[in-house]
């Protein structure tokens, strides 16, 4: 109906709204900032660290750092700390809201179920993309203002394909949160995820080209060489479960009785 509709701005409004109140927004900013700012710092530092580690007998030799070190330091960062601040910042999108019974008075209000859903995916996909594309920026900036210019056609694809990996296991996790109602219990959901699509699919030799986080393990030849058609399944299989975890949690949230 109209009503739903013109109601959906405003309840995705409220979201953003809340993310800022509870400091989420502000917490993924600093996390993914730190990580734009300190990854090419650290890459230009640490072999003048390793050099000046004294010991008798032993000469540390190290090629001077590059973009390319950058880069390694900033894709490790954001897959052993962003996702998992991301995880965590999420996993509370729809349980919380059960546990503060806040629901009831929501949906008394002419919003459907799928909207309140969709309106928690957009708000957060939001608050991530906003967030990941201007620390992206200044991550290439800062990089190239240290090292040098390097392909950004290059650097743009590797990032939509993290941010769409990111995206993915921020579905997952937003999905669990509607179906659990401990957002510990969700996060643990989302962190479990992110180690299956992360680790284990990279380590079956069957599933690993389809792997989504195959990202992880071929980014320096994509900032080389550019776009691989290796990509092409792990691509439309990210999508497939961004999209399949949407559908799941506006079905299980439709058939679910909210405590009054």
């Amino acid at each position: 109906a109209w009503y739903h509709k013109a109601l959906a701005p405003d309840l995705l409004k409220k979201d953003l709204l809340e993310q800022w109140r509870t400091k989420k927004i502000l917490i993924l900013a600093i996390i993914f900032l730190f990580v734009a700012i300190s990854s090419p710092i650290m890459a230009k530092i640490l072999p003048e660290l390793m050099k000046s580690i004294s010991v008798p007998g032993m000469v540390i030799s190290l090629p001077a750092p590059t973009y390319l070190d950058a880069i390694d330091q900033y894709i490790k960062n954001i897959s052993q700390i962003a996702i998992l601040v991301v995880i965590f910042i999420i996993a509370g999108a729809i349980c919380d809201e059960k546990n503060r019974k806040t629901l009831e008075i929501i949906l008394t209000k002419p919003i459907s179920r799928m909207i309140f859903v969709l309106s928690k995916f957009k708000s957060y996909f939001i608050s991530i993309i906003s967030v990941f594309v201007v620390c992206s920026i200044i991550f290439y900036i800062y990089t190239a203002s240290i090292f040098g210019l390097f392909n950004l056609v290059n650097f743009i694809i590797v990032n939509a394909l993290v941010l769409l990996y990111i995206l993915m296991i921020a579905s997952i996790t937003i999905l669990a949160s509607t179906i659990v109602k401990n957002s510990i219990i969700a996060g643990g959901i989302g962190f479990f995820s992110y180690i299956i699509f992360g680790t284990i699919f990279g380590l079956v030799e069957s599933i690993k080209p389809y792997s989504p986080g195959k990202i992880f393990d071929i980014y320096e030849s994509v900032i080389k060489t550019g776009w691989t058609n290796d990509l092409v399944w792990p691509l439309i299989i990210t999508i497939v479960v961004i999209i399949t975890s949407a559908i799941s949690a506006i079905i299980i949230f439709r058939k679910q009785e909210i405590d009054r």
